[in-house]
């Protein structure tokens, strides 16, 4: 809906847009380009998702996990739990070590959960992730 290019265009026209849009996004939205352009640009910013991303995959290397796909994308990793259910590993983070990762639903819902890479994320998060994952790991649920 706030990507229909055509009715914003009919609308501007008239110097509006289609419906009041969301602000507060598009002032993340603003400061987030204007963040990125004082770090380097888009080349940079790629870069270091790209840098992130591989950073989580080595520190996962020896855990039981297998990447669901054999392409995997900058953004996001997707990961399939060889020794639990996806979900449970999603519950535990969220609830005991206050950790969010992406849940999938249908029928992956146990079977693949999602780590992603883009945003206010350092090499750090990964650690902490990744040494809460070793720690269910030494609990036995993972």
């Amino acid at each position: 809906m706030y990507f229909n290019l055509q009715e914003a265009l009919k609308n501007m026209d008239r110097g509006q847009t289609p419906f009041t849009p969301a602000v507060q996004t598009l002032i993340q939205i603003n400061q987030r380009l204007k963040e990125i352009e004082a770090n380097g640009g888009v080349d940079a910013e790629v870069e270091r998702i790209h840098n992130l991303a591989l950073d989580f995959r080595s520190k996962i290397k020896d855990m039981p996990f297998e990447t669901f796909s054999n392409s995997l994308p900058n953004g996001v990793t997707a990961l399939h739990p060889l020794t639990a259910s996806a979900n449970e590993i999603f519950l535990i983070l969220k609830d005991e070590y206050n950790i969010w990762i992406c849940p999938n639903g249908g029928d992956l819902k146990d079977k693949v959960f999602r780590v992603g890479h883009i945003g206010a994320l350092t090499e750090d998060n990964n650690t902490t992730l990744v040494d809460a994952l070793k720690d269910m790991q030494h609990r036995g649920l993972i």
